[in-house]
């Protein structure tokens, strides 16, 4: 029986492609076994249940792997104290994860796939959840994800493709939108896509929410890329100096 979880987005557990409801404490079971790996039960209580003396964290454990074990068998496996999902389970944050890693690390080439970026990267991890930990693997996996996405345009770019980057460029400011670097990658894309008035519409947008958000002006070479595009002005362009 094949199993799947899905942690981007709101959490799924599908059994033989179906969905199937679970309570919100077995998802956070299962979404911490599927990001943390292995753990004791003593560690998993004190993940899960930070505020709850250790007895009583163990026996809300207990119950929850009991309940899964009649209602969904075969999603963890159990070897004395320790708890780990079944290696048969398929995770999407593990392929998502890979494909970041590949664009990374993956030797300077350019994407495999032209077709865009996976729809998932935009996804956020275990979209509405507060715990702690779950914020912590957000944060960093949306770090990684911006980071990937700028380096498959970048690359894009230097290929002489800017038109394939676009989209690439516009997941990368979609999962991190403050980022300087990636809104300054789109920017470029525009402009080497001969779309001048694009790559303005980028920079007002940007500078706008910086100016709301924060009180800063962009970067000085996000300014300087504008007046090479705009080297007789736009009219709309500010020269405040950027201050924090």
């Amino acid at each position: 029986m094949s199993h799947a979880l899905q942690l981007l987005g709101p959490f799924r557990l599908r059994v033989e492609g179906r969905t199937r409801p679970v309570a919100h404490s077995v998802a956070r079971v299962l979404a911490a076994l599927a990001l943390e790996g292995a753990m004791s039960r003593t560690q998993i209580a004190a993940l899960l249940w930070p505020d709850t003396d250790t007895n009583q964290g163990l026996s809300n454990l207990r119950t929850i792997l009991s309940r899964l074990g009649r209602t969904v068998p075969g999603v963890v496996e159990c070897e004395g104290s320790v708890v780990a999902l079944a290696e048969t389970v398929s995770v999407d944050v593990d392929a998502v994860m890979s494909w970041v890693t590949s664009t990374i690390y993956g030797g300077g080439g350019p994407p495999a796939e032209l077709t865009g970026p996976p729809a998932e990267l935009v996804r956020p991890l275990l979209a509405g959840w507060d715990d702690p930990w779950a914020a912590e693997h957000r944060d960093r996996l949306r770090l990684l994800t911006s980071q990937a996405l700028e380096c498959a345009a970048s690359r894009l770019l230097v290929l002489g493709r800017p038109a394939e980057a676009l989209p690439y460029g516009m997941a990368a400011v979609s999962v991190e939108p403050w980022s300087e670097s990636a809104n300054r990658v789109l920017i470029e894309i525009h402009a080497r896509r001969g779309d001048p008035a694009g790559a303005l519409r980028q920079y007002e947008r940007f500078s706008r929410a910086l100016e709301r958000e924060l009180g800063v002006q962009p970067a000085p070479d996000i300014v300087a890329l504008i007046r090479q595009l705009f080297p007789f002005g736009t009219g709309r362009v500010s020269t405040a100096s950027r201050s924090a």
